[in-house]
């Protein structure tokens, strides 16, 4: 598979097939995107793996403290910024309508979308769910590291004839990430990344995000 192959291929998938993943993939697409490039090559990403009832137990424990109303004290980041500006709150409103007139729940349906939302923490139903961490005394050239890492994976998967979809829910409850994967308090947690086989007829999986016109957003200084 060629590099923009995997690139135009990859995008979020929200139902995974039960198929369970091979391990030797699984390491194969994590040691492989350890290649990924960092700033003075400190290689700073920290990777929880859970399979079986290891990511099952996690998925239960979170909806357990979704359900008690246990949110705890939240993400450590903020996921987006403070105030939208038009063009970024057009594309995350679009997406959203995109979504949800794909599964059926129209506007203003909290209970369809709550119904959804939770989904995020089942990982789909993949059978891969990966925890992706940083050192809290890292700087934000390192989580741009931790970025590029993903990225690899997500693109690594695809040579494999996988997908993912990578959650920043996750970050939402990451007190109960930490207490359930014994993720010390010296890392922070970034998000999480589902991984397994993608079920091509289900109806979420066939929402292809609009990408903006290079002219949108990069600027030549040319001669």
């Amino acid at each position: 598979m060629r590099v923009s192959e995997a690139v135009n291929s990859r995008r979020s998938m929200r139902v995974f097939k039960p198929e369970p993943v091979p391990r030797a993939d699984i390491e194969w697409i994590i040691a492989n995107a350890s290649r990924s490039a960092s700033n003075g090559n400190l290689q700073p990403w920290k990777l929880h793996v859970t399979t079986g009832e290891a990511r099952r137990r996690l998925s239960t424990a979170i909806l357990k403290a979704m359900d008690d109303g246990d949110t705890g004290p939240g993400a450590e980041y903020d996921v987006y910024p403070k105030e939208f500006t038009p063009v970024y709150d057009a594309r995350r409103k679009l997406v959203g309508k995109q979504l949800y007139t794909l599964l059926g729940v129209p506007r203003g349906d909290a209970a369809g979308m709550l119904k959804q939302f939770r989904k995020n923490y089942e990982f789909f139903d993949a059978p891969v769910g990966m925890i992706l961490c940083v050192e809290r005394r890292m700087g934000n050239g390192q989580w741009i590291d931790c970025g590029i890492f993903l990225d690899q994976l997500m693109l690594l998967a695809r040579e494999k004839g996988l997908h993912t979809c990578p959650q920043a829910a996750f970050s939402r409850f990451q007190h109960v990430v930490r207490r359930e994967l014994a993720i010390p308090d010296d890392q922070v947690v970034i998000c999480g990344l589902a991984l397994g086989y993608a079920d091509p007829d289900a109806v979420p999986n066939n929402l292809i995000t609009e990408r903006a016109p290079l002219q949108d957003f990069t600027v030549w200084h040319e001669g």
